[in-house]
């Protein structure tokens, strides 16, 4: 048995579709800036927690290796920028490289470019660098990456 089907069982109307597409376009102009937001602060939580390990990674490279430098140096290759990475150099051999990505900025307040770490773990000269999105947005804090005379890094909330 066949039943008939009227023209207006068959799909949706044209007013349907637009008044559809503009719900969905008013629900993405409110989503899109949160969702910068929280893009923004995870490139920040996650550099800062890349530069805190690799600080950590070469003070325990420097213990393990008492015969040897071992030195973190700003730039993800001889660029000597923080802001494009970083990289972990055991006298002259390279141990491991990071690379940060291009909406977080990266810079030390002491316009220091390396961090030598001694036999026993120590510093030279201590780094205070501050990670940061390059474009500022409410609700995006900047972290602060520090290490003491020690060598032991730590990190906190809010600019340097």
């Amino acid at each position: 048995m066949v039943t008939s089907m009227k023209r207006w069982q068959y799909g949706f109307t044209l007013v349907e579709m637009v008044v559809t597409v503009a719900l969905l376009g008013i629900l993405l102009a409110i989503a899109v800036p949160g969702l910068r937001q929280l893009t923004l602060n995870q490139g920040v939580k996650s550099a800062t927690f890349d530069l805190f390990s690799a600080l950590e990674y070469a003070r325990s490279e420097a213990i393990k290796r008492p015969g040897e430098i071992v030195t973190l140096k700003a730039g993800a290759s001889t660029d000597g920028a923080w802001s494009t990475g970083w990289r972990l150099m055991a006298s002259t051999t390279k141990l491991r490289s990071w690379t940060v990505a291009t909406n977080v900025s990266v810079a030390d307040k002491n316009s220091l470019t390396q961090v030598t770490f001694g036999k026993d773990g120590h510093v030279t000269a201590a780094p205070v660098l501050e990670v940061k999105p390059v474009t500022s947005i409410t609700g995006v804090e900047a972290r602060c990456v520090l290490v003491d005379l020690i060598g032991r890094p730590s990190s906190k909330m809010g600019a340097c």
